[in-house]
């Protein structure tokens, strides 16, 4: 079978295109994978009335501290600090009761722990991750408890 030169050009156009589309996807699917290991955005409220703004704050936190767990794990080096994780300490809670007289100096070692982490050296990575998971555990284990084990899980063997 021999084709005219027209049919080989379509067949090549759409080869071409095949192929364009093909490496567009793959690079998509990396960038997205990177934008979620930074991600401080991507909770959606669990409570059908909403949730309070340290609720979604709280699984924010969680989920990034998941997402930088991968990373470290990895051996790569968490890339931009999340600012937004400072409104830690004007969060409005679910109950007010929530945010006893030591839940600022419990946000502040967090906020410290969770800099000095994003300023390490490669090599005390994970000793400053596992600081961070540590101060989370040692707010929620007098603040809110039901987090906990989920927390706990989060450490890094070293």
């Amino acid at each position: 079978m021999v084709l005219s030169l027209k049919n080989k050009l379509i067949v090549f156009a759409t080869l071409f295109s095949f192929v364009v589309l093909l490496v567009n996807c793959s690079n998509n699917a990396t960038n997205e994978e990177a934008k979620k290991a930074d991600s401080t955005d991507c909770v959606k409220p669990l409570n059908p009335n909403g949730d309070s703004e340290l609720a979604l704050l709280m699984r924010n936190m969680m989920s990034s501290s998941k997402n930088l767990k991968e990373i470290i794990e990895q051996g790569n080096i968490p890339k931009e600090f999340p600012e937004a994780f400072k409104k830690i300490h004007t969060a409005k809670p679910t109950d007010s009761d929530t945010k006893k007289e030591s839940f600022d100096a419990f946000a502040s070692n967090y906020i410290s722990n969770l800099q000095n982490l994003y300023n390490s050296p490669k090599e005390d990575l994970k000793k400053n991750y596992n600081a961070v998971v540590a101060a989370c555990a040692s707010c929620h284990s007098e603040h809110c408890p039901g987090p906990l084990k989920a927390i706990n899980q989060l450490k890094i063997s070293e």
